[in-house]
């Protein structure tokens, strides 16, 4: 009986991860459309983009370069998990020279490949975690619900830009 009842609750917390994840990889060219409508005076459009009620310009501005930011900061993120699958689970595939000292696992290729396989899992898990906070801080924010969600997003948006100049700067 209960399992019949959690089918369609585990189907549907699987269909509403699937849309953040759409939500998070639309966050940075939906964020640049509603900086651009606010630009041009069209925060009505912007409003009906995000389901909200229309703001002002420079809230409409704020929130398009917020979400852009956060929008920056999910494709990374998504970079990431897939970085961690292709090469944790799947690092034999990937690696094909020998393996070096000091490799995770080594000097076998077996436990290379289960090391790296093992230390990638619960990462995998924790940025899809990180993608679903994402756009649920997101969308709270253009909803304007709470008052913690702006300065936690500005938080989160400067961090964001942060790590990227420090990942610039050693690219």
């Amino acid at each position: 009986m209960t399992e019949t009842l959690n089918r369609p609750i585990a189907a549907d917390r699987k269909r509403r991860f699937g849309q953040w994840l759409v939500y998070d990889v639309l966050l940075l060219p939906t964020g640049l459309l509603s900086m651009a409508d606010a630009i041009i005076g069209e925060p009505e459009r912007a409003a009906r983009r995000w389901q909200v009620a229309p703001k002002s310009n420079a809230r409409t501005f704020a929130d398009g370069l917020l979400s852009a930011v956060l929008g920056l900061a999910s494709l990374f993120v998504l970079f990431l998990t897939v970085l961690a699958v292709v090469r944790g689970p799947f690092w034999g595939f990937v690696e094909h020279g020998p393996v070096e000292p000091g490799t995770w696992g080594g000097p076998s290729r077996a436990g290379a490949w289960v090391t790296h396989g093992v230390l990638a899992v619960p990462c995998i898990v924790a940025f899809l975690f990180v993608l679903s906070g994402i756009a649920a801080l997101q969308a709270l924010l253009v909803a304007g619900t709470r008052r913690w969600v702006l300065p936690a997003t500005i938080v989160v948006a400067g961090g964001t830009l942060a790590f990227f100049w420090a990942w610039l700067q050693q690219v």
